[in-house]
């Protein structure tokens, strides 16, 4: 038997950071997240891509282990426009960024 005891072991937090573009299209695919937490930093394209017999993970989400804060989460969109949402970000949340008018 397969037993998922890991928010038991302590604290999991996670942020999903829900991508509204503009000139990049409604979804914003295309767009690059990085995520700043603590000691942690991570980063993921939104590509549209899905699995095999599965559908997409919109929004993204974002891992963040004991790290309860973000700090920043900076999204380059298609075209090289660059987007700072400077923290504090609380996780366990859905973040929606719009991109900005040109």
């Amino acid at each position: 038997m397969l037993v998922s005891d890991l928010a038991e072991r302590g604290s999991v937090h996670w942020l999903k950071v829900d991508l509204v573009g503009a000139a990049a299209g409604r979804d914003g695919l295309g767009a690059k997240v990085v995520v700043r937490a603590g000691s942690l930093t991570q980063s993921q394209v939104h590509d549209g891509k899905s699995g095999y017999l599965s559908q997409s993970d919109v929004p993204l989400y974002f891992g963040l282990g004991a790290a309860a804060v973000v700090e920043s989460v900076t999204v380059t969109w298609p075209g090289g426009q660059e987007q700072v949402v400077a923290g504090p970000i609380d996780a366990n949340q859905t973040l929606v960024v719009r991109q900005p008018p040109n």
